[in-house]
């Protein structure tokens, strides 16, 4: 059978996945009434150990990335093709490529106007006195699911809102974990040192795509 996390080919009674560490007993015979916040400790499990094994892959794209990612409006294409490169190692189809940055141009009209309308959306909350921060990360957090839909599946402005909160409404609490820890680890990549980075953007993004992918297939 396959991992359902790596897709590599593992034994029918294996326990944990041998290639990616994930655990299986809980994925493939889930016990009746089982909170499905176990999930987010399989998800970090997971993540971290898809992180270790393409580690050397994951600077030089990451590298790479945040050298262009600065580039006003075309940064968001390469928003897109570095998503998309990790989406590939989360779904086991192959090892992330600096060539993905720059080839995600399909997607380029649909994320400018999401993302357009959510950073002037941002902006304003910020001017709200005492609740405006809170509103404005928030908005974030709602957001996040429909950008990843937007990159893999290049779905419409009101299609991507659409289906980003009918997926936090079904799976509320591991997308809230997913969001909090994956920006707590890109901040403390960046307050460390900037070169940590490279080590803490891709774990994030990883994390982002994997909860986006497994609330896809389910």
């Amino acid at each position: 059978m396959q991992c359902p996390y790596c897709k590599e080919d593992i034994h029918d009674e294996a326990i944990t996945c041998k290639h990616c560490g994930s655990n299986l007993v809980h994925t493939l015979q889930p016990q009746p009434g089982m909170q499905r916040s176990s999930d987010f400790g399989t998800a970090l499990t997971t993540v971290f150990n898809l992180w270790k094994n393409n580690l050397s892959d994951l600077i030089v794209v990451s590298l790479v990335f945040l050298l262009v990612c600065w580039i006003p409006v075309v940064n968001i294409g390469f928003i897109a093709g570095y998503t998309r490169t990790l989406g590939k190692v989360v779904r086991g189809q192959g090892r992330a490529s600096v060539g993905d940055i720059f080839g995600a141009w399909d997607c380029f009209l649909n994320l400018f106007l999401y993302l357009a309308l959510y950073l002037i959306a941002a902006v304003i909350l910020h001017f709200v006195p005492v609740v405006g921060t809170l509103a404005s990360m928030a908005l974030g957090f709602l957001a996040l699911p429909g950008i990843l839909a937007i990159i893999d599946r290049n779905l419409g402005f009101f299609e991507a809102c659409r289906w980003g909160i009918e997926s936090i409404q079904a799976d509320f609490l591991n997308w809230f974990l997913v969001y909090l820890v994956g920006n707590v680890v890109m901040m403390a990549g960046f307050m460390a040192l900037v070169i940590c980075s490279v080590l803490s953007v891709p774990f994030a993004q990883l994390l982002f795509i994997q909860q986006y992918e497994r609330v896809k297939r389910s």
